[in-house]
């Protein structure tokens, strides 16, 4: 992919992380492999700027459940929208949480970090192990 679009430099950065890119049809495999992931769904970011944001806010934010051996992908814009397409996601970025190879949920948009932090906690504090909750 060349880096001459918004999205094509911030494909570059993700890639530079050493995160998986995915296409819609290696879904379902990777999240058998991995078991705890997720995957980054995008738009262009000329027309949703927060996107590039998400990776950042993303990886943050998995550091913050350290008991999961997270794993990230990323989908291009083509297979960012079969994704979403497949589990209802109608805003991007969006983030699909799997644990144990089963989607938990759906984090959409952008949120300020005390938003995120309590949108991903149920996602997956039923998955801690009561010794490992605080």
């Amino acid at each position: 992919m060349l880096n001459d679009t918004p999205f094509s430099a911030l494909w570059q950065r993700m890639l530079a992380r050493g995160w998986q890119p995915l296409s819609a049809s290696e879904l379902d495999g990777w999240v058998t492999r991995v078991g705890n992931g997720v995957v980054l769904l995008s738009s262009d970011p000329r027309r949703t700027p927060e996107v590039s944001d998400n990776p950042v806010m993303i990886a943050e934010l998995l550091r913050e459940f350290p008991q999961f051996a997270w794993q990230i992908a990323m989908a291009d814009l083509e297979h960012s929208e079969a994704i979403g397409d497949r589990f209802s996601v109608f805003r991007f970025p969006a983030t699909l949480v799997f644990i144990h190879g089963e989607l938990r949920g759906i984090l959409s948009g952008i949120h300020p970090w005390a938003d995120l932090l309590n949108l991903m906690r149920p996602l997956v504090e039923e998955q801690i192990p009561p010794e490992s909750a605080s």
